[in-house]
């Protein structure tokens, strides 16, 4: 029972590690092949490594693209398309919401970690405070509550968004991205040991 616990934790490191790995490389390697003829015919010699200068200015430049209205809409029509392809509609928004996971979580707007007994009682979720609800519903339930959104496994966008008394919240030490990872793996990933605040 340990070795495979050992072995499936290992694959949800290896398998994104590998993969991030090797679409670089081959981004990389595209763009240096690409771009090697007319570098040499302008300057008479190969660059090595051009590539990664040509791929992360590339992103730079999509991303300072996407920021303007022109193109977001540009991006949106050209996803309408391609989430039209079976087999790379599903690689790509898997592989899209797990970025957006990972790499915007800090602008989301989530405070902090916790757990609730959630779907029933007895049984525990983790959880992403976003402050108090509105004040109509904190007059009505006549006590405090506070908006929590428990994602989901291995989609941690969609989730179900719940009103909870703050006397029945559990705050965590943990970070949103570590909460991200842990429910992106299904419980599998390590997480380091934090003290526990005093």
């Amino acid at each position: 029972m340990g070795l495979r616990r050992f072995f499936i934790t290992g694959l949800v490191v290896f398998i994104p590690l590998v993969a991030t790995i090797y679409i670089l490389w081959l981004s990389f390697n595209f763009l240096d092949g690409l771009l090697r003829p007319f570098v040499k015919l302008i300057v008479g010699r190969e660059i090595p490594g051009l590539g990664i200068l040509v791929t992360l200015l590339l992103i730079l430049i999509v991303g300072a693209f996407t920021t303007i209205a022109v193109g977001r809409k540009a991006v949106e029509i050209f996803e309408k398309y391609l989430l039209k392809i079976p087999v790379v509609k599903w690689i790509y928004s898997s592989i899209k919401q797990v970025s957006e996971v990972l790499l915007m979580q800090k602008t989301t707007g989530f405070k902090t970690v916790v757990l609730v007994q959630f779907p029933r009682e007895g049984s525990y979720a983790i959880g992403l405070t976003s402050g108090a609800t509105v004040q109509e519903i904190q007059d009505k339930t006549k006590e405090h509550v506070i908006n929590v959104f428990i994602p989901t496994t291995p989609n941690p966008t969609s989730g179900f968004f719940i009103m909870v008394p703050e006397k029945d919240v559990i705050q965590l030490d943990l970070t949103v991205e570590d909460a991200f990872r842990l429910i992106l793996s299904g419980g599998f990933t390590q997480l380091p040991s934090r003290e526990t605040k005093s």
